[in-house]
């Protein structure tokens, strides 16, 4: 009778044990868990995350979906496998049943099943999606910041005293706010974003920025090079295009001084030189950003100083970090020389042009350009819809002279490639990286523009890495985007 008492329990012990641990691993798992009465387990399917809308009312995420299997660990259900995925698929399949639970796992072929249960659930990103770069989390979008759990899509299994999932319980499937329509309204505009990314496919390495010239609100933002970089708010080497901003220094300051260009100027030991050592002549500030002369605007920075280039570059954000949306979705990493440092007469004939200590992103440098097609007001870019700072970042007769600069370097100077319908204005650059490939120095090249130049609407930056001037790898992307929502 002792030794019966004993083996019974020993077995109830074994019984215990091995209960205790099963509910301790779906106590544990993120996949399942139990009821208070431990007779039942739920599989969690899918979660769904923060819709995130377009200033349309389009949906930029969770816009796709995908089929997912339900596979309960049953000879019925094993048997169904060969028809949704391949033999390695399997293995593995078989391999996590064996523990005694449901698996969930995307289907690759569709077929008909009785026993096992299929699921259509919620894609939160995918490789065709509008925006990429800026909204998926894992390229460090806007997701990462807004993301909240919303809803959820998970199934319950009666199961029974060893935790085994019952044979005949297809499940039931447990919808919480799945269909959820909560979210987030960006700035982006579905329509542009399409057109940027069409108009820029034959940049392999870059970005293209589309402002709302009036708010700086971003309308489209592409990023290319087939990576999970962000190129759009990449710091890079901008070059010429930093030539409005001096020129805008100067215009306020009330300085257009002559200047005879002879292709190169020597500030202390250096010695500065105009691309392909060009000799541009006789030229004030219209001539010489037409010409992007950088020996001119060496002598610019010269004569006006670093007090009046680095006040005018402050005011329209440079060296600033700033959100995108509500507080959060931070730009950082822009640089911009501080006073010790322009000391240097170097320094100082290096920022006329745009080089030196200076980077920059295309996303800022597009609100830039609104603040001269904006009447001399600036507004940081951002994703905010109905956003406006308006802060009065220098004249509006300065601002009415740099358009008409803007739209002589298109007509007349190396902006060319940009031209349509005598309506557009911008400026080219190619900046010198200091970064050497096979012995050749790479180059970012840009254009920065606005259109239509009679009523600005949009402000447009295109950068490429790796190009070969402003005129050839982005003016005729700068044409196409206008074309385009010219037709619109």
């Amino acid at each position: 009778m002792s030794k019966r008492i004993i083996s019974l329990g020993v077995a109830f012990a074994i019984l215990l044990t091995f209960a205790l641990g099963r509910c301790g691993y779906i106590n544990f798992s993120n996949s399942y868990k139990v009821d208070s009465s431990y007779n039942s387990i739920t599989v969690d399917i899918s979660t769904l995350f923060t819709n995130i809308y377009s200033r349309n009312g389009v949906l930029l995420n969770n816009n796709t979906h995908s089929l997912y299997a339900v596979i309960k660990p049953s000879e019925k259900s094993m048997a169904e496998l060969k028809y949704l995925y391949s033999n390695d698929d399997i293995k593995y399949i078989t391999d996590e049943l064996k523990k005694g639970y449901p698996v969930v796992m995307p289907v690759k072929k569709y077929a008909y099943t009785k026993y096992i249960r299929l699921e259509e659930i919620v894609n939160q990103n995918n490789d065709d999606m509008l925006c990429r770069h800026l909204i998926d989390k894992n390229f460090s979008g806007l997701e990462k910041y807004v993301d909240k759990k919303i809803g959820s899509l998970s199934i319950n299994y009666s199961v029974d005293a060893l935790g085994r999932v019952l044979d005949g319980d297809n499940g039931t499937i447990i919808n919480k706010n799945y269909n959820s329509i909560d979210g987030v309204k960006i700035s982006i505009d579905e329509k542009l974003q399409k057109i940027a990314e069409v108009s820029s496919k034959k940049i392999s390495k870059g970005s293209v920025v589309i402002l709302d010239t009036n708010t700086s609100q971003i309308l489209a933002s592409v990023s290319l090079g087939g990576d999970y970089l962000n190129r759009s708010l990449r710091p890079y080497a901008i070059g010429s295009i930093f030539k409005i901003v001096v020129a805008a220094a100067a215009l306020e300051n009330n300085i257009n001084p002559q200047y005879d260009c002879k292709s190169k100027i020597k500030v202390g030991d250096t010695t500065f030189h105009c691309q392909n050592k060009h000799k541009h002549g006789k030229q004030h500030i219209k001539e010489a950003l037409a010409n992007s002369c950088n020996c001119y605007f060496v002598n610019l920075a010269l004569k006006l100083g670093k007090d009046k280039i680095l006040n005018t570059a402050k005011a329209i954000g440079f060296g600033e970090s700033f959100n995108l949306f509500d507080n959060t979705f931070p730009v950082t990493d822009l640089s911009f020389p501080n006073e010790e440092e322009l000391n240097s007469k170097g320094q100082l004939a290096l920022l006329g042009f745009g080089q030196g200590k200076l980077t920059d992103n295309p996303l800022h440098f597009a609100s830039v350009v609104s603040a001269v097609a904006n009447g001399g007001y600036y507004n940081f870019p951002t994703l905010n819809i109905n956003s406006k700072d308006n802060k009065r970042a220098f004249s509006a007769k300065t601002a009415q002279t740099l358009k008409e600069y803007m739209k002589y370097v298109v007509d007349n100077g190396t902006g060319f490639n940009a031209q349509y319908k005598s309506n557009t204005a911008g400026k080219t650059a190619t900046a010198q990286t200091g970064i050497y490939e096979d012995g050749k120095e790479q180059l970012n090249t840009w254009f920065v523009g606005f259109y239509p130049y009679d009523k600005p609407a949009y402000s447009i930056a295109i950068m490429c890495e790796g190009g070969k001037s402003g005129a050839e790898d982005c003016c005729p992307v700068f044409r196409s985007i206008v074309e385009s929502i010219d037709k619109m």
